[in-house]
């Protein structure tokens, strides 16, 4: 399944789901396919047929069941401290 999350978006009563493509952390690597972990614990399996260099450890885009890209730690970490910022955003203007 893929490492992607959905957001609900939305003023004035009307929401919108929009997909979160999330960083994760490759844990195993099975042939054409990678283990990842998610910020929080979660697992998801993914293909990574346009990554075959991959290796334990790495950190990667994940969308729709794809590993789309390597990122570099620091970067994983900044996009979730984004996302939870815009959580707390969106939390703090429906309050």
């Amino acid at each position: 399944m893929a490492a992607a999350a959905s957001l609900d978006v939305g003023r004035g009563g009307g929401y919108v789901k929009v997909c979160q493509i999330l960083p994760a952390r490759v844990i195993a690597l099975h042939g054409e396919r990678a283990e990842v972990e998610l910020h929080g614990g979660l697992r998801a399996t993914a293909s990574c047929v346009l990554h075959a260099d991959l290796a334990v450890g790495d950190h990667v885009l994940v969308d729709r069941g794809v590993v789309l890209e390597k990122l570099a730690p620091e970067e994983a970490g900044a996009i979730v401290a984004i996302y939870a910022e815009i959580n707390d955003l969106l939390a703090e203007a429906d309050a």
